[in-house]
């Protein structure tokens, strides 16, 4: 048997923020290497794809893909086992950060998600890089600590039948007394600190000890829901409410743990739309600048702006609350919400009432993937919902009639 220690310490006794299916594939294919009685090794399972790195598109978004079970560091053979790295994710994000040639950052995210420690420094480095520039991200997959990175994102896409979530963190803890005894084993610990043995896997877990351990998978627990509340504009209750659940596809849309089902290729066409205005306002203010106008006709200038940027929000607005009802399989709501003045956030707080008190949310995955009716298909076919966008560009403050 091939016994690593310092691998075991990093998945037994320890809190994970990682989903609990991944946790028994890797505890069904390393157990063996780690001490754990009947769980071998599976050679016959490939390895997960290792992290592609960081690539930037010929308009300037760069890519920074974040695949397999995440660590704070990993060695070259970890790594080629499909470990990612928190520093290696760190380096790209900095590096595509600080390039000027780079407009806006996409993370390409498909994770079970992995160790807590590095996580949270990372999702805050992600949400500080938006400071300067976009940073989007979809989730091919993004579950517990790669959800927890993908949140920091300003915006989430998923395809259909991809999850995110897991908001949750998990220890597990292997007694081994049992074997021991049936093999003729006896261990003797010689130690100092009356805690420094709690975790020993060849004796049972005291109840002082398995206190002490859920103590701190409560703090962790603590801290990711109030950075995903935060991030997501969420309250901590609804995100707490989630109970570590995976959300799929559009239902993940209208939970607020995304923004929209969409693939790669969505979120790309999207971000490239994006960056353009963003680019040639800078310009336009540097052409100010240098040309100041006269007082009046800036008065002018700066009202029809204000006036524009006010409709262009309250139009997004309205298509994110159509969408949201669409969603929801109640695109009739929409009119009603539009017209009430509601917000995003109040929309799907009420979407979510009354999911609560209907059928419980569920993930359909039918066969055949790929050959249903897009989304946006759906959307341009409803009568419903263009009625609705029709409602909403002559809302008063559209200045319509």
């Amino acid at each position: 048997m091939n016994f690593l220690p310092h691998l075991a310490a990093r998945i037994v006794g320890t809190p994970l923020m990682v989903s609990p299916a991944r946790l028994e594939a890797i505890l069904s294919i390393i157990g063996g290497r780690i001490g754990i009685e009947g769980a071998g090794f599976a050679p016959e399972i490939p390895p997960p794809a290792v992290s592609d790195g960081l690539i930037t598109t010929p308009n300037g978004i760069a890519l920074v893909s974040i695949h397999g079970t995440l660590a704070k560091r990993v060695g070259a053979v970890e790594a080629a086992s499909g470990l990612t790295s928190y520093a290696a994710v760190e380096e790209m994000i900095l590096d595509a950060a600080t390039d000027p040639a780079v407009k806006a950052i996409l993370l390409d995210i498909d994770s079970p998600g992995g160790e807590v420690g590095g996580v949270f420094d990372l999702a805050a480095l992600i949400r500080e890089a938006r400071q300067g520039k976009p940073v989007w991200a979809v989730a091919d997959d993004a579950f517990s600590a790669a959800y927890l990175l993908a949140s920091a994102a300003e915006r989430i896409y998923l395809p259909q039948t991809a999850g995110v979530g897991s908001v949750g963190v998990i220890a597990v803890h292997v007694d081994e007394s049992q074997r021991d005894a049936q093999e003729g084993r006896h261990y003797t610990t010689v130690f100092a600190g009356a805690r420094k043995n709690d975790f020993s896997s060849h004796e049972p877990l005291s109840g002082d000890a398995r206190n002490r351990l859920q103590t701190e998978v409560d703090r962790l627990y603590g801290m990711f829901v109030q950075t995903v509340a935060a991030n997501r504009g969420l309250i901590e209750d609804a995100v707490r409410a989630t109970e570590a659940a995976i959300y799929f596809g559009a239902n993940a849309v209208i939970a607020g743990l995304a923004d929209r089902v969409g693939t790669l290729r969505d979120a790309l066409a999207e971000l490239s739309a994006a960056i353009i205005p963003r680019h040639s306002l800078t310009t336009q203010k540097e052409f100010r600048m240098e040309t100041p106008l006269p007082a009046a006709e800036a008065v002018t200038q700066a009202t029809d702006a204000l006036r524009v940027e006010g409709r262009q929000q309250f139009q997004q607005e309205a298509q994110a609350i159509v969408d949201l009802c669409t969603l929801a399989d109640a695109p009739h709501l929409a009119g009603d919400f539009i017209a009430r003045g509601l917000s995003e956030a109040q929309v799907r707080k009420e979407l979510m009432a009354r999911r609560a008190t209907g059928p419980e949310i569920q993930s359909q995955l039918l066969p055949g993937d790929g050959t249903r009716i897009q989304p946006a298909a759906q959307l341009d076919t409803n009568p419903v919902v263009s009625a609705c966008r029709k409602l909403a560009t002559q809302h008063p403050a559209l200045g319509g009639a």
